[in-house]
């Protein structure tokens, strides 16, 4: 018996040892092998339940023809960390919480992929066309998570996080038609001139950082009281204490995502969109047909868009996604496209504002139309308005026969993007709405899950300007109330209280917390 099976295995490796025959422990011809290594001896840390293992290609055996080898995929991350200059400080107590939060949260990352695909090449671009560290790429997401819709308790707004004064200083428009904060081009620019101003001024990047959180007077006063002292020495505000921790963690992080056992989703560095010239005001109805986009996603990729047409006064461009294929004969047909449209075929409507004294009547006069087309085309049952309010004056016999903001019957309703959290009673609750006629409008079940993304329509709620509505926390403050509160962020006192659950009768307390469904969109 045991002769027997010796002569087996023998005939077997004779076998193998034939031409054409190869050892099953070996690659066939265009294979790699593969072996599994620990990336840290078990789960890697703050990956819940993940695979302990990650695939690495083996050396082939030299007798192996190799295989052609697979294109890399490109890599923002690893343009980034090639341009990396700023010390992560690791031996920070601050900077190691900061890590340990991405750690504990492995998913967040992740979560914001598409963000980061969309605007950190273009970001990433601009730092190094001003030869700054490529960390201050990264600044965006400790700010807003990318958000070019975020808006704080404090009013500051876009991806960037400006506030309104520091946004005019640095040329940034807001008015009713457009928000530059949110415009990721030129909201950037601004940012990071405001980034260079404050590092020629402290000559020092980790205190340039933290006067763009704290404000350049709160660092130079922390300096004064403490000359020579560096960021981690000095006595800022504890807010500003964390934020530059926040960014040097999460550059540590992207540095070597291995060492702290975590994962980056894939970003690649190829441009994600463009911007067409537009040269004057135009519709973005008829900019939407010309570029050949839907409405929405003309409006996803111009959150600085408020109304229904580009802004009188400019700037005079939009942003356009990148095609897949031949971005440079798309946007180039596209370019054409909007060229080709008359300048006196851009607009069918113009806004004016009612002065002191105007009447519709002369109103119409001045315009070459009548009272009629102006009650029409601004819903009024009257012929009485007020100094300061708007109108639209139609400019062709065409205009008066469809809404200003486009062909769609969705177009000028207010319109919810569901995030986090969300459920249909929080979203009637907070746009003051019944919840059967959410449900109905919508046809959803009451007990259906919402899925964060989705796009709810408000019943009932239409306007000339568009809405994006944003959650803020707000905490009350010494002088505070609920009258202030809802003039800061053109809300109505009853909405606060219904959010809130609060009597009205009753005076607010400082450092109470309130919850606030904030139209974003507007000036």
């Amino acid at each position: 018996m045991k002769r027997n099976v010796g002569l087996l295995v023998a005939m077997f490796i004779a076998l193998l040892s034939l031409p054409g025959c190869r050892s099953l422990l070996e690659p066939a011809p265009g294979e790699v092998l593969v072996h599994y290594t620990s990336a840290a001896h078990g789960h890697l840390p703050g990956f819940e339940g993940a695979p302990a293992y990650v695939p690495q290609p083996a050396v082939a055996h030299a007798e192996t023809q190799q295989a052609d080898p697979v294109p890399a995929v490109p890599d923002l991350w690893a343009d980034l960390r090639k341009r990396m200059h700023l010390a992560k400080h690791l031996d920070q107590k601050r900077v190691q919480q900061e890590i340990r939060w991405i750690q504990r949260h492995p998913h967040y990352l992740p979560r914001l992929q598409a963000r980061m695909q969309r605007y950190l090449p273009y970001i990433f671009t601009q730092t190094q066309l001003r030869d700054m560290p490529a960390e201050l790429t990264l600044l965006p997401i400790v700010e807003s998570a990318l958000d070019t819709y975020a808006f704080s308790h404090g009013g500051a707004a876009g991806p960037w996080q400006f506030v309104r004064g520091t946004a005019r200083q640095y040329g940034l428009e807001i008015n009713d038609w457009y928000d530059g904060r949110r415009d990721i081009v030129a909201s950037t620019d601004a940012a990071l001139s405001y980034l260079a101003d404050l590092h020629k001024r402290f000559d020092d990047w980790y205190l340039a950082l933290a006067g763009y959180n704290a404000g350049q007077g709160n660092v130079s006063k922390a300096k004064r009281r403490n000359p020579g002292a560096g960021f981690f020495d000095l006595k800022l505000p504890r807010e500003t204490q964390a934020y530059v921790p926040r960014l040097l963690a999460l550059a540590a992080v992207i540095e070597d995502p291995q060492a702290y056992g975590l994962q980056l989703p894939v970003v690649t560095p190829e441009p994600s969109f463009a911007t067409l010239k537009t040269h004057s005001q135009f519709q973005l109805d008829k900019l939407a047909e010309a570029v050949a986009l839907d409405m929405e996603t003309l409006y996803e990729w111009n959150p600085a868009l408020s109304q229904w047409s580009t802004p009188p006064r400019g700037p005079h461009r939009i942003i356009v996604p990148l095609a897949v294929e031949s971005p440079e004969q798309s946007l180039s047909n596209a370019q054409a496209a909007i060229d080709a449209v008359s300048p006196r075929a851009r607009v069918d409507w113009k806004e004016v504002t009612v002065k002191p004294g105007d009447t519709l009547s002369a109103i119409a006069r001045r315009h070459r139309t009548d009272v009629t087309s102006l009650q029409l085309a601004n819903q009024l049952t009257s012929s009485r308005i007020r100094a300061g309010k708007k109108l639209l004056i139609p400019q062709n016999a065409q205009a008066l026969s469809k809404s200003p903001h486009g062909t769609s019957s969705k177009q000028g309703a207010l319109t919810y993007k569901v995030q986090s959290g969300d459920s249909l009673w929080s979203i009637a609750r907070a746009h003051n709405v019944k919840l059967s006629s959410l449900i109905r409008r919508n046809h959803v079940g009451p007990r259906d899950t919402l899925a964060v993304g989705r796009t709810l329509t408000i019943p009932g709620k239409t306007g000339a300007t568009r809405h994006v509505t944003r959650t803020v926390r707000y905490k009350v403050r010494k002088g505070d109330s609920l009258s202030r509160i809802a003039n800061k962020f053109n809300v109505s006192i009853r909405q606060i209280a219904n959010w809130n659950n609060l009597d009205t009768r009753r005076y607010l307390k400082p450092g109470q917390g309130l919850l606030l469904h904030v139209n974003v969109v507007g000036g």
